[in-house]
């Protein structure tokens, strides 16, 4: 009996749901619109690069052992990649779907939205052990020597330091920031207490989005993604490039760091 009154009261619920108002359904669309347009425009880049990890990696040196590892790291990549984007598939399937009409899509798409942003972001931090294992196959796993351990400790630092910055600005301006909103929407339909955001501008990256979108639709979006991810990497290398001969010429200077040993053991990288 308490089984069937529980589906009455359900079903009576859902029947009295109200339905959201056509202005409030364009606010909703418009951030889902543009993740799902991130989505797609993620998917092509990563298309693109990812012949260059599984062709050019594993074969980056002649020592057998090496190239196993690298092959290893490269199918272990490959699975990473094959399980996440089988699960955010299922979302931009979900927002695929025009109807929001009612608070039951708004609280399905709301905690959907909330649950993959997770799953994204464990998409990245499951980079972490990989890079690890990069890390140690570059330089050998030889650790006898002072300054291969410093490679090392300074390649994976660089490496973490990479994996953050995308965790936290790339799934910000990607998703993030779509998600919030459509949160905060939500909240709003539902009378519940919505921190006020303070109004930023628009990024550099979000202006010329709008432009490349403007004058060439998604695949100007491919576009502006792909010219900022190499201009943030070439801005990166170089700084930590300059770091690096900064803490070297100061070493040099001191006599703690030899150049002669030191190229010796970045020539056998």
């Amino acid at each position: 009996m308490e089984l069937e009154n529980l589906k009455e009261l359900w079903n009576k619920g859902e029947q009295e749901l109200p339905e959201i108002s056509l202005k409030k359904q364009d606010e909703i669309h418009s951030p889902l619109e543009m993740i799902r347009i991130n989505m797609q425009t993620e998917f092509w880049i990563l298309l693109l690069t990812l012949p260059m990890l599984l062709i050019g990696f594993p074969f980056a040196t002649k020592d057998i052992s090496i190239r196993i590892i690298s092959f290893s790291i490269a199918f272990l990549t490959l699975l990473i990649i094959i399980y996440f984007y089988s699960r955010l598939l299922k979302l931009y399937k979900l927002l695929k779907k025009r109807g929001v009409n009612t608070n039951y899509d708004l609280f399905n798409i709301k905690t959907q939205l909330l649950v993959s942003k997770e799953i994204y972001i464990s998409y990245y931090i499951s980079y972490i052990p990989l890079a690890f294992l990069s890390c140690l196959e570059r330089i050998h796993f030889e650790f006898n020597s002072g300054y291969n351990i410093a490679i090392f400790i300074g390649s994976f630092l660089i490496t973490i330091l990479l994996l953050c910055f995308l965790i936290k600005y790339w799934t910000y301006y990607m998703y993030g920031k779509y998600i919030q909103q459509v949160v905060d929407l939500v909240d709003e339909l539902n009378r519940l207490e919505v921190i006020p955001n303070r109004k930023k501008n628009n990024s550099w990256f979000e202006r010329s989005q709008k432009y490349f979108m403007k004058k060439f639709g998604i695949k100007g979006n491919v576009l502006n993604t792909i010219i900022w991810l190499i201009s943030v990497y070439i801005f990166i290398t170089i700084f930590f490039l300059i770091v690096i001969l900064i803490i070297v010429f100061i070493g040099e200077k001191l006599n703690i760091i030899d150049l002669k040993t030191l190229l010796k053991a970045l020539n056998q990288e």
